[in-house]
């Protein structure tokens, strides 16, 4: 189980994509001093920005190295400070997608429901979430330590907090979340995602109410029913059903998912920003993933 004894900070990813493809070895044993001083953090921390990085799938081991994924390298491309608050959206969805190995921030999505909660409250409901898949029950030093503490860091670290409105704290102490929708979802990340998920599930149609169970887009977005519909009816038009649509045809309300690359729908996010029309965005993403596939 990948230990993240910390959580990350913005300015961690951004260095991460910047100088790793000039030192691949930057999360290697033998070379913890170089990471400390080029990610600006104690030893710890590069332990814990590497298990961030690979769950958030912008960097992968290869052989002997460290590389930027595919993901990683559209992002470096683009957007190497990583600025753009739909890169975030696609951080966040990787993190809190099914068999994530940040398990605790997929379970906050997934299975927890509370939006004003105590810590005491959180506690429980991990625990028990943690004994029915464990042989042993979990020790106060993994949760304070390698539960709580990092969960709390990761989203005062990053705009996934107070920005996107994941956690917060009220008056009297205790956390909360904001009200769905409480940030804007980027049509091309949301479609990005609706393609993972359906190569995730092995899936290229699915009725709509799955997308809003435990794993679903919906419930990872935390978006309520009739956004979601309605996001999903403007990405078919959008794309022009080059990428998935919704059909209520006989009240089926089936969601019906295209075989094309997901990380093209992160290229056309991008070029969509430059200005290029969807289909134009589209297509310039097809070509930009073919080439880094290729490479």
């Amino acid at each position: 189980m990948a230990e993240f004894k910390f959580g990350f900070e913005e300015a961690w990813f951004r260095l991460i994509v910047k100088k790793l493809p000039d030192h691949p070895d930057l999360f290697l044993p033998k070379a913890v001093e170089k990471a400390q001083a080029i990610l600006r953090v104690g030893k710890l921390k590069v332990g814990a920005a590497r298990a961030w990085a690979e769950a958030s799938g912008i960097v992968c081991k290869k052989k002997n190295d460290f590389v930027l994924t595919p993901l990683g390298e559209i992002i470096a491309l683009h957007d190497s400070d990583l600025e753009e608050d739909g890169i975030w959206w696609v951080i966040h969805y990787n993190l809190a997608r099914s068999g994530s190995s940040a398990w605790f921030y997929s379970f906050y999505f997934n299975e927890f429901v509370l939006d004003r909660f105590s810590r005491g409250q959180f506690e429980k409901e991990i625990r028990a979430y943690w004994d029915s898949t464990h042989e042993n029950p979990m020790t106060d030093s993994v949760f304070h330590k390698l539960i709580f503490s990092p969960f709390k860091q990761v989203f005062a670290g990053t705009r996934l907090g107070d920005g996107f409105g994941f956690l917060g704290t009220d008056e009297e102490g205790n956390y909360l979340r904001q009200a769905p929708n409480f940030s804007p979802l980027p049509r091309a990340i949301l479609a990005y995602s609706l393609l993972d998920w359906g190569i995730q599930q092995q899936r290229q149609s699915v009725h709509f109410e799955k997308l809003l169970e435990s794993g679903g887009i919906g419930k990872i977005f935390r978006l309520e029913r009739d956004i979601l519909d309605t996001i999903l009816i403007d990405i078919g038009e959008y794309y022009q059903k080059q990428v998935g649509w919704i059909s209520h045809t006989a009240g089926l309300n089936s969601v019906s998912i295209t075989e094309v690359d997901p990380l093209v729908l992160i290229s056309a996010y991008y070029h969509e920003l430059d200005g290029e029309e969807p289909l134009r965005a589209i297509a310039l993403g097809k070509e930009e993933v073919a080439g880094i596939l290729d490479k």
